[in-house]
């Protein structure tokens, strides 16, 4: 058993937000325990950590304790005829698709980048692009172990302890901190998705090619162009994928030339920070490219691509990410019902340009409704809008997202916690439901009546519904 702390300032993955806190390194479980016991001893409260991906300040612990548990990264078991893996929390999805795709099987829900931990997919219950055909990661997990504030072992399954394991499943590690998590995996055929784009004029015709497009699809996610205006508001492409039976090679999981990669990563670190004088009139121009580009009837023909290159952003890409927008990012995405979708994402696009809040990059997903306790999803559709961040600008566009996630709400619409930071206790509890905060928080006093596991996102969304 070791225990490592130190007094750190941890930064968001976004750099939209900042805390200083104390971080406990552990590595099994024995190490869990000391990390409580010591927590316990001092008075302090504490939050499980991963890989640090959250966009907001659910990881955060403001003069607490953040319980990093990047070190557990041991895979435990592999079933390869079945598809079934249990691994410590933190393994990340790089590992898991580099030991399960040899045997021919991929996540069934993947985000955007291969570096998150497993525990941490499992702590916000991520979503990809088929979250309207597969739903929310914590659907393919067959069983948690968990150790609770109480320094109680439990292992949770839908049909074993199912209210518990439908509550920690997405419960921002408030609830206990996950110590193995057993999940199924889909087969894949050959490790290639055949990928259609689709260009669209405006919004309307976005949503269109999405009813179009999903029932035979395994995959989907439109990209829209958050300069256009008028008659173009919304305009973008709809990418949707199937996974191919073809019986091309099977692809390398991911690259091994690392060497290859830090210099790409260089280079685009480099170019990202050259064009930042320009990055507005820049990604104007280039959204203005893609749209273009994309409405080639070439570009609109289907073709094979490799399931690592389609799914995950390079590592590169992130580097340029932090170079580009050294004062952070903000980042909006809102769930709307089906009904209202197409009307409520027009009001927040021209409200945003309206008041010189441009997005940057605008993503929209389809998304349906699941059965954990804290869902952020509904059947319907998602708007996600990221924009930079600056000294400047960062007041103004508060004020622009606080506004816009108040229309959201009014619609019945839904955040998710590890990208909207904004979020008020009033607009949570309204957004997320009476029934469904209440019961959460009866199962907070349960497990953990010391109030022991605590972060900055608790004390902004939680602790203020306990009053």
């Amino acid at each position: 058993m070791t225990v490592q702390t130190e007094q750190v300032a941890l930064t968001n993955w976004s750099k939209s937000a900042s805390s200083t806190c104390f971080v406990y390194k552990v590595n099994d479980v024995a190490g869990i325990h000391a990390a409580l016991a010591a927590a316990r001893a001092q008075g302090l409260s504490v939050i499980p950590h991963g890989a640090g991906h959250s966009y907001t300040d659910a990881a955060l612990n403001t003069g607490g304790v953040v319980m990093d548990l990047t070190p557990m990264h041991r895979i435990l078991s592999w079933d390869a005829q079945h598809g079934v893996m249990c691994v410590e929390p933190g393994v990340t999805l790089q590992k898991m698709i580099q030991v399960a795709a040899q045997a021919g099987w991929w996540p069934v829900v993947s985000p955007s980048t291969p570096q998150v931990t497993v525990g941490g997919c499992v702590a916000m219950n991520v979503n990809g692009r088929n979250a309207w055909k597969c739903g929310p990661f914590g659907a393919a997990v067959l069983s948690l172990d968990v150790l609770l504030p109480s320094d109680e072992l439990r292992t949770l399954s839908p049909a074993q302890d199912s209210q518990l394991f439908h509550a920690f499943v997405g419960s921002l590690g408030l609830l206990g901190i996950t110590t193995s998590i057993t999940v199924q995996l889909q087969h894949m055929a050959s490790g290639h998705v055949s990928v259609r784009r689709r260009s669209a004029a405006a919004l309307d015709g976005i949503f269109a090619i999405f009813a179009e497009e999903e029932n035979n699809s395994d995959f989907m996610e439109a990209w829209l162009d958050g300069f256009a205006r008028g008659s173009q508001l919304g305009r973008g492409h709809v990418t949707s994928a199937a996974l191919s039976p073809s019986a091309e090679p099977r692809p390398s999981a991911f690259s091994t030339h690392n060497r290859i990669e830090r210099l790409e990563g260089s280079i685009v670190t480099l170019l990202a920070g050259l064009s930042r004088p320009a990055l507005f009139p820049g990604v104007h121009m280039a959204n203005r490219l893609n749209y273009w580009w994309g409405r080639r009837p070439r570009a609109q023909q289907s073709h094979l691509r490799g399931l690592v290159p389609y799914t995950f952003w390079p590592s590169a890409a992130f580097s340029g990410y932090h170079a580009m927008f050294p004062q952070g990012v903000e980042t909006f995405q809102a769930f709307v019902p089906l009904p209202a979708a197409p009307f409520i994402f027009k009001e927040v696009l021209r409200y945003s340009q309206k008041h010189d809040s441009i997005p940057l990059w605008c993503i929209i997903k389809r998304h349906r409704r699941d059965q954990f306790l804290l869902s952020y999803q509904l059947d319907g559709f998602s708007l996600e809008l990221n924009y930079a961040r600056t000294p400047q600008t960062a007041q103004h566009l508060q004020q622009v997202l606080q506004h816009m996630i108040a229309t959201v709400i009014e619609a019945g619409g839904k955040f998710y916690l590890a990208k909207d930071h904004y979020l008020t206790a009033p607009q949570y509890r309204q957004s997320i439901g009476e029934q469904s905060l209440e019961t959460f928080l009866q199962l907070k006093r349960q497990f953990d009546p010391e109030n022991r596991l605590q972060s900055d996102l608790y004390r902004r969304l939680f602790q203020p519904a306990l009053l």
